[in-house]
């Protein structure tokens, strides 16, 4: 072979290498998810949608044939989807008309499995290196989720069924411990992992908790991630949600307008005391839950009020026939104002009640949720445990 000959031959085997390598990083940005489902389905339409960044992001769709599914796409970032088997073409809005799962999607072969001889399908998963991980994860943290979950059990019947507020307290506070351990976990693997998309996952996953950390903790955690993870279309979500959040520990109290009995109107925080720590209770006289709280929250105010616990209640009853009615049944002793507009839900980011938030002598979040035995053990550990 002549020399010519063989530097054309080495140029052709470079060019060759060069275009398998920029096939095979192309490729690395595909996704594809296989599904195995009843036959029954036959025919019926699946939609896949990226449900991370915000808002649902159709990203790929099919149907189902000879039990099976095939949905692809490219991804710049791993991303968290929801697969949707719309059961009836005619309704694609009821609950009961449609099948769902989630998955952590990659640049990698996921295979899921549905099997519907329960009561409720049940998907499976294999393959997939960021859904294998992130269902690794979770098995690691299944013993605590499992005690957590015994622990609760044996809470509800303690603290409200038996009216055994001692025992519910101190069940609460081993379930606050867990709680911390399971989200100590999350915090170290994000802190651990700043490439992973199971990191970005989990920190979504901590945004959301009651424990609400603090913003500068939060955005510590972001800003550790990799720029591919920060700049992708959650990473960006999340970002802003830091950004945006109000109801965090820490921060002032959202304020909004309530009117009290008589038809006068007040800012919220401009009801809460001087020197008070105060517990701001969303309800209704409609919430059954709500009304289960109003026995030990009469016992707290009576126990804690002088020493300088207060309580604010709120109602978003519509009607105010209901909602006087509900006073005067419930004798509730501290300050009660209504919220027919629910300016609340806003003010706090939520769409239900109760809603209990502790706020310090400031104005400023102590504890989201603070409920039950949670509300015990922290006024327990403020006005009776301090140091002498």
């Amino acid at each position: 072979m002549t020399a010519m000959k063989k530097q054309i031959l080495q140029k052709a085997l470079l060019l060759l290498t060069a275009t398998t390598l920029v096939t095979a990083c192309g490729r690395q940005r595909g996704f594809t998810l296989q599904g195995e489902v009843p036959e029954v389905w036959e025919g019926k339409s699946v939609v896949l949608y990226a449900v991370d960044g915000g808002r649902n992001e159709a990203i790929d769709s099919t149907t189902v044939a000879d039990g099976r599914f095939r949905l692809e796409g490219e991804l710049a970032a791993p991303r968290r989807c929801r697969g949707v088997i719309y059961l009836d073409p005619n309704d694609r809005t009821s609950r009961r008309t449609r099948v769902a799962f989630d998955v952590l999607l990659d640049s990698t072969q996921v295979t899921v499995h549905c099997d519907t001889r329960g009561r409720e399908p049940h998907f499976t998963f294999t393959g997939g290196a960021s859904q294998q991980t992130l269902q690794e994860f979770r098995r690691e943290l299944a013993p605590l989720n499992d005690e957590y979950g015994r622990l609760f059990d044996r809470y509800v019947p303690t603290f409200y069924h038996q009216s055994d507020r001692r025992g519910g307290i101190e069940l609460a506070r081993r379930l606050a411990q867990l709680d911390t351990q399971i989200l100590r976990r999350k915090i170290d693997y994000i802190a651990s992992h700043p490439a992973s998309g199971v990191s970005l996952s989990l920190l979504g996953e901590v945004l959301d908790h009651p424990a609400a950390l603090a913003r500068d903790t939060l955005t510590a955690l972001f800003e550790g991630l990799t720029p591919v993870l920060r700049t992708s279309a959650p990473g960006a979500r999340i970002e802003e949600r830091i950004r945006t959040k109000r109801m965090l520990v820490g921060e002032p109290l959202p304020d909004f307008t309530v009117t009290d009995s008589q038809g006068t109107q007040h800012r919220l925080t401009e009801l809460l005391r001087p020197g008070c720590v105060t517990l701001v209770e969303v309800w209704a006289s409609w919430c059954s839950p709500c009304r289960d709280d109003i026995p030990y929250l009469r016992e707290a105010y009576a126990r804690y009020h002088e020493a300088g616990f207060d309580i604010v209640g709120i109602s978003i009853d519509t009607k105010r026939d209901d909602w006087m009615q509900a006073l005067a049944q419930e004798k509730m002793p501290w300050r009660q104002f209504n919220d027919a507009a629910r300016e609340s839900f806003r003010a706090f980011e939520t769409g239900s009640v109760p809603t209990s938030i502790l706020v310090d002598d400031r104005g400023r979040i102590l504890r989201l949720d603070a409920r039950g035995g949670w509300l015990g053990a922290e006024l327990e550990s403020r006005y009776e445990q301090q140091p002498k």
